[in-house]
């Protein structure tokens, strides 16, 4: 019995051998190609609200980017303002979603108060294109202030009154940050505002 059973089996394998080595195979290569979806899948739509935020604090306004057509120059510069209002507010958000502890907190409230002052100077930038456009009744002031934050000077601005400066600065320092007055620019800081951006208006 058993030699009969092992006989059928030899012949059956020897028939059907190359065709099951085959399917084995592809069935191999298919698993192996398929099998990291899944989690990558779960990852991904675990993501998807975080990445989402992430981006839509990463994007300008469009009247930013109004600006930007407007002055290549006042755009880059007024970065300064727009780039710390994301890094902020993008830190008050993960700390908003961290363990909390003291140190936490205390770091949250601070990042929420540097949001909402970034915020409001990254309004004031918004403003900037529209105002530009009429210079016979605006002629505007350039100001800008020094910020140390994170191991480093900053220059912030521009602002286009130095009460818009002002006010900025004087949140600041009641939040115990260390800032410098604010100082006019030099007008040929800004050719692209005052000469051919002005002509082009």
């Amino acid at each position: 019995m058993i030699t009969l059973t092992r006989k059928a089996g030899s012949e059956f394998l020897g028939q059907k051998g190359p065709t099951i080595a085959i399917v084995s195979i592809l069935a191999f290569m298919a698993w192996i190609l398929l099998w990291p979806l899944g989690p990558n899948i779960d990852m991904a739509v675990g993501q998807e609200p975080e990445t989402t935020r992430y981006e839509e604090s990463a994007t300008y306004s469009a009247d930013a980017a109004e600006l930007m057509r407007i002055s290549h120059e006042l755009f880059t510069r007024s970065l300064s303002i727009l780039d710390n209002k994301k890094y902020y507010c993008l830190m008050r958000t993960h700390l908003d979603e961290s363990e909390v502890t003291d140190t936490r907190t205390f770091a949250l409230s601070r990042y929420e108060r540097l949001c909402g002052i970034f915020s409001d100077a990254a309004a004031l930038v918004d403003t900037y294109a529209d105002r530009l456009r009429d210079q016979t009744r605006f002629q505007p002031e350039f100001y800008e202030f020094t910020l140390h934050a994170r191991g480093q000077e900053q220059r912030i601005g521009p602002f286009l009154s130095v009460e818009e400066c002002s006010q900025i600065t004087a949140r600041l320092m009641q939040l115990g940050e260390q800032v410098f007055p604010c100082l006019p620019y030099v007008k040929s800081r800004y050719p692209l505002v005052f000469d051919t951006g002005a002509a082009s208006l």
